[in-house]
């Protein structure tokens, strides 16, 4: 089957463009999630805010980032990256096409089939990205009695219809990490106080994006508005529901005050004890935040990815003794915290606004977002 290198931009509605013949300053085009589509004689990376570039200029055409991943493609070949250039799927595909949910349609060569940005461990212990394999003449993404579908032909010409709500489903039983919080395809919001040069624009989508943090109200987010301790417990209760599969998330909640609910989940479910907090409505603070996040179900169940005993060695403004220290080692362990300076430093003690919540709720709950300090 004839290899389809533009199948990419044509799906996501996008056109990648070329340089005029003999330029030579850097051209940038747009921003979104923090990072803008950079070009120079004719290779593409990406531009970071300043305007330099912070992923190198080394594709033959790249994508916007939408949800922290971006496609690009490599000496004819397409991959996707995260936004510290890091590949989460290999650029070694004749066509990428979006599904949603962390999922590509994916052809290499005659082999059709569908992979995800994160891996998982088949029936023989083998890790694969593969969530259907590589073994179709066709897959094609379309209608199928009024709902989104996808089709798969095999080579004999038997067709098979996957509807997309499946696939949620389909990834939980697979051991796909993330699949409590699937990312939905073009469900993007628009804030008029969030832009496309912002740092924290990327994480707001993905909280956003997964349901685990809303608006303001009259198209705002507030990203400098600080975090009071109720909504840091509802925020908790929402993820810690949500991967343990129960019904707190998904129930209509009227009580007054409107955070009586939440508050009663957090204590039936450990995540904090009674006296806690001296009050609700009260801001909450870094290290609180910490404590909260740390003890939910979904934090609890996560592996280090970086080691405990440098995290405790580098993070220099948190005593091993301290109130909360445990919970915050361990979620720089669990690349969740990455400290607001080169040196990693997390500053205890300050209040946490919208958009850094934002960031460490969207890392819990994606783990191709998690970050390697080492």
């Amino acid at each position: 089957m004839k290899k389809r290198l533009t199948a990419l931009a044509l799906a996501l509605g996008l056109m990648l463009t070329t340089a005029a013949p003999g330029a030579l300053a850097l051209n940038i085009h747009g921003y979104q999630e923090g990072f803008a589509q950079a070009e120079e004689e004719g290779k593409w990376g990406f531009a970071g805010p300043d305007g330099s570039v912070v992923i190198p200029l080394q594709y033959d055409s790249v994508v916007s980032f939408s949800l922290g991943m971006a496609a690009v493609n490599l000496n004819g070949r397409l991959g996707v990256i995260r936004s510290d250039g890091k590949y989460l799927i290999q650029p070694k595909y004749d066509t990428l096409m979006p599904v949603g949910y962390g999922l590509y349609i994916a052809q290499e060569g005659d082999d059709w089939g569908v992979v995800s940005v994160l891996p998982y461990l088949d029936d023989t212990g083998r890790k694969t990205n593969e969530v259907y394999p590589l073994i179709y003449e066709n897959v094609e993404l379309g209608k199928s009695g009024g709902l989104d579908a996808l089709t798969f032909t095999a080579k004999g010409g038997t067709r098979t219809i996957v509807p997309l709500f499946h696939i949620p489903g389909t990834l939980q039983r697979l051991g796909v990490g993330g699949s409590q919080f699937p990312l939905i395809r073009g469900r993007l919001p628009y804030f008029t106080d969030v832009g496309g040069r912002d740092w924290y624009s990327l994480w707001v989508d993905i909280a956003y994006n997964t349901g685990i943090i809303s608006g303001t109200g009259n198209s705002t987010f507030a990203p400098g508005r600080e975090v009071t301790v109720a909504e840091a417990l509802q925020m908790a209760a929402n993820m810690d529901s949500r991967y343990k599969g129960d019904t707190f998330h998904t129930t209509a909640h009227v009580s007054t005050p409107w955070y009586t609910e939440a508050v009663d989940y957090c204590l039936a479910s450990g995540i904090i004890a009674p006296g806690q907090f001296d009050g609700y409505e009260r801001q909450i603070t870094r290290r609180e935040l910490a404590q909260v996040f740390a003890a939910t179900g979904l934090a609890r169940s996560l592996p280090e990815r970086n080691d405990i005993h440098r995290v405790t060695a580098a993070v220099g403004d948190v005593s091993e003794g301290e109130e909360g220290a445990q919970a915050i080692y361990g979620l720089y362990a669990k690349g969740i915290l990455t400290g607001v300076d080169e040196n990693l430093s997390f500053r205890p003690d300050d209040l946490v606004t919208r958009a850094e919540a934002a960031a460490l709720a969207a890392r819990l709950a994606r783990p191709e977002q998690r970050v390697d300090l080492f």
